[in-house]
């Protein structure tokens, strides 16, 4: 009986030591896929991050394009500043009452329209007209 409990003790010790070799095989595989789980979900969150970073930066490109034509549909064409405005109006006045009479009077200049004559000397009133009322409307 000693022999058959000896053999049995020995088969025993040896299903033990085989089956925790195993077991450390099977832990070996389980922290193996562990990592390699991690690294995987770490990849599908960078990917996702960069994903939405692309996204916003298109959208933040896409308004920075938007910004820059309406800023420059509401961009007037340079206007003076009223005190500007005001004095160069104020100069063109001084310089007409400094011109001689001789230098106002210059010979009409013809423009030809539809085959006709027009002596520019009549229209060239009502543009300065229109010029005066022009900076005027900047008031």
């Amino acid at each position: 009986m000693a022999d058959s409990s000896k053999d049995e003790l020995e088969k025993l010790e040896k299903l033990r030591a085989e089956l925790e070799s195993k077991l450390l095989i099977v832990q070996k595989d389980r922290n193996t896929l562990e990592e390699t789980t991690k690294i995987l979900r770490e990849k599908a969150a960078v990917r996702e991050l960069e994903k939405k970073l692309r996204e916003e930066q298109d959208a933040l490109s896409s308004l920075r394009i938007e910004k820059k034509e309406l800023e420059d549909k509401t961009k007037e064409p340079t206007k003076l500043s009223i005190s500007e405005a005001i004095q160069k109006t104020k100069a063109e006045i001084e310089n007409k009452k400094d011109t001689p009479e001789t230098e106002k009077e210059e010979q009409p200049k013809v423009i030809w329209k539809k085959d006709e004559q027009i002596p520019e000397a009549e229209s060239d009133e009502s543009s300065e007209d229109k010029e005066k009322k022009k900076k005027l409307r900047f008031f």
